[in-house]
């Protein structure tokens, strides 16, 4: 037992010193690893859908223009979301956010025109802002409002989609977007 004693010693002690030594690491990899430590804390963050769902904004929209107050339908005009498009523009990285929306006036009047059906759906916009914002693709450019009277075509109405997304979120005002907006000839 005598003998084997220093023999046990000189063990313990070489594990203890093996323990003590530092490893050196390189510049580039504690950059590295600094790196990966920061990535796991990140938040992530939301984007916009980049296959957006037109029927839900269709579905959004309509909610609330057929589900409108019965004084106006009796005695203004019924309105309806028809279709909702993302047309890519030929040569162009961006897309159009098109909107299709039908006027039905009451009782055989002349009240569907192109401005007002934009003002309807800006309103029926404002119920689902974030919804709507999330579902339309970043690259897209212009809203379009192309107005029917029952099945005709009457006109249409445009805005940059960055003019309308600041409306929807309270930063621009009604009297800025609608200085922005122009009236076109139906397509």
């Amino acid at each position: 037992m005598k003998r084997l004693l220093p023999l046990i010693l000189v063990l313990l002690f070489i594990g203890i010193s093996s323990c003590d030594s530092v490893t050196v690491i390189s510049p580039a990899e504690g950059t590295a690893v600094a790196q990966t430590q920061t990535a796991t804390i990140w938040t992530p963050t939301v984007t916009s859908t980049p296959d957006p769902d037109e029927s839900k904004i269709v579905m959004w929209l309509n909610e609330t223009l057929l589900s409108a107050d019965p004084l106006e339908q009796t005695l203004d005009a019924k309105y309806q979301v028809l279709d909702v498009l993302f047309p890519e523009t030929p040569g162009s990285p961006s897309a159009v956010f098109r909107m299709e929306v039908r006027c039905e006036c009451s009782s055989n009047m002349q009240c569907c025109v192109p401005e007002r059906m934009f003002v309807v759906v800006m309103r029926a916009m404002e119920k689902y802002p974030e919804k709507i914002i999330e579902q339309v693709a970043n690259r897209a450019s212009d809203v379009q409002v192309v107005c029917y009277d029952h099945i005709t075509p009457i006109g249409m109405m445009v805005a940059t989609w960055p003019d309308v997304k600041s409306y929807l979120l309270k930063q621009i005002t009604g009297f800025q977007l609608g200085a922005r907006v122009v009236k076109l000839p139906a397509p």
